[in-house]
């Protein structure tokens, strides 16, 4: 009996790694004016984000249903495998609690299903673990506790162009997505224990990436025995000067780059740049 990964879209998990893994996503869906799709199934990230440009109206999301994973959970279970969820924060969307939902439709003991209290990168780093676990052939019990410990090891932080984005889609309240736009402020978010929280506030675009290079020297980050995943939105020149920036000064064991997909680039906009790696 092998154990089958099974994620919701919003990891952003790269198309090779799903599928040198065997790993089965389970997409949510964006809405447009003009149509529903399914996360990177039916849109890609550059589609996104020319429509989005082109949108008068924002974009907005919608869970994974509970029958959507009773027929992913269903599929896997007939092989004759088990199955090990791990899906976005439940603080942020009901994707986790369709999971749940489905598990207790099903009432298999085969069906194991994660809350990462993460999402995007840091939702990306904890699979990641997992996919080691699962290759050392530990237990699926095992594994589960494995991660539910290192949930509270994941490092996610992100440089956003504007708030206005996860203000709309309700991630932020309007108190804490009060940032001044008309001085060029640029807000860093962290994603932690199912929260996003404003952490800093810098001016101007051009000092992002210094910004990252200070945050990984004040908090002491070893990243030479870890792999540091960098996503961006619709930004892929302002990535490259960010690993160049740090590849060489970190001496980093692995670096995976990857674009958000359409419902994280629905709440974080455009121009988003962001870190994540488990720090165990």
């Amino acid at each position: 009996m092998s154990i089958r990964i099974v994620i919701d879209s919003t990891s952003d998990l790269t198309q090779d790694i799903i599928e040198k893994h065997n790993i089965k996503m389970v997409p949510l869906t964006v809405n447009f004016e003009d149509g529903s799709f399914l996360d990177k199934v039916e849109l890609s990230s550059s589609d996104f984000f020319e429509k989005l440009s082109a949108a008068e109206k924002l974009p907005t999301t919608t869970l994974v249903s509970p029958g959507a994973f009773v027929e992913a959970f269903s599929e896997i279970l007939a092989e004759g495998d088990q199955v090990l969820g791990i899906f976005l924060a439940s603080e942020l969307s009901g994707t986790y609690d369709s999971a749940r939902m489905a598990k207790e439709m099903i009432a298999s003991d085969n069906i194991h299903i994660i809350d990462s209290r993460s999402v995007c990168l840091g939702s990306f780093a904890l699979i990641l673990e997992a996919i080691k676990l699962v290759n050392e052939n530990k237990s699926i019990e095992e594994i589960v506790n494995e991660l539910e410990k290192l949930k509270s090891k994941v490092v996610a932080v992100a440089a956003l162009d504007t708030l206005k984005y996860l203000e709309k889609g309700g991630r932020l309240s309007k108190g804490q997505a009060v940032v001044g736009s008309l001085l060029n402020i640029k807000p860093i978010i962290e994603i932690k224990d199912g929260k996003l929280n404003v952490i800093e506030k810098i001016r101007g675009r051009n000092k992002t990436i210094k910004w990252f290079d200070e945050w990984i020297e004040k908090n002491n980050y070893n990243l030479s025995d870890k792999t540091v995943l960098l996503f961006h939105g619709n930004s892929i020149e302002q990535l490259k000067v960010l690993r160049e920036r740090i590849e060489e000064k970190y001496n980093i064991k692995n670096i995976i780059e990857q674009e958000v997909g359409p419902v994280i680039g629905t709440h974080s906009g455009p121009g988003v740049l962001g870190i994540g790696f488990l720090n165990k």
